[in-house]
């Protein structure tokens, strides 16, 4: 990747947070909207000069859906810029997607190790995030949010419910499903497939 335009778009990246928590966006769908959005699916996909050029305006609008009437987010250094700094940083060195990222570490969990991380080497935030990512499997935590048993999983994709309980025991398991399989349980969670990818390639 191109070190200069990784910069401006990590830049560009930060400030969606600050827009979006300065106008009071729910955390989660805010999340949501950008693990699904095209401009995530180009960074990790490598194509950076597709999104180079792109406003925080005309950027955010793309994502959410929401117009903002002025930009101010240009400039502060706050939580939220933080948490978008966080975030990217663990993509760059954990070759994590993400959807992946949100899923295991909440934006809102993230507001609330500001204070406790802010002023530390992003280290020991990758230690914290490697421990609090052995807490629960992505599966795991897929049927807790939507509020989904295994059973009611198996009847919506026609996988079996022994096989869905081996994926949410690992992550490990998941990642070695086959393609339908994963195509079945992201359709039905409408979460982005690149979820179960285990590695993205920078």
């Amino acid at each position: 990747m191109n070190k200069y335009l990784i910069y401006d778009i990590k830049e560009t990246f930060c400030r969606y947070f600050v827009v979006a928590i300065h106008n009071k966006m729910n955390l989660t769908a805010f999340t949501d909207y950008l693990a699904s959005s095209d401009y995530l699916r180009n960074i990790e996909n490598g194509n950076l000069i597709e999104i180079s050029d792109i406003s925080v305006e005309e950027g955010y609008h793309s994502i959410v859906g929401n117009n903002i009437a002025k930009d101010d987010s240009f400039g502060i250094y706050n939580d939220a810029y933080w948490c978008g700094y966080c975030y990217f940083e663990l993509f760059l060195m954990l070759r994590k997607p993400f959807s992946y990222l949100f899923l295991k570490l909440p934006l809102e969990k993230m507001l609330d190790l500001y204070n406790v991380y802010h002023e530390m080497d992003i280290s020991q935030l990758v230690d914290y995030f490697h421990d609090k990512e052995k807490e629960e499997t992505i599966l795991r935590l897929l049927c807790k949010r939507y509020r989904c048993s295994i059973n009611k999983l198996s009847k919506a994709t026609g996988i079996s419910a022994n096989t869905l309980n081996k994926y949410r025991s690992s992550d490990q398991s998941l990642y070695n499903a086959s393609f339908q399989n994963i195509y079945k349980i992201s359709v039905f969670f409408k979460t982005p497939i690149s979820l179960f990818v285990e590695e993205i390639k920078i």
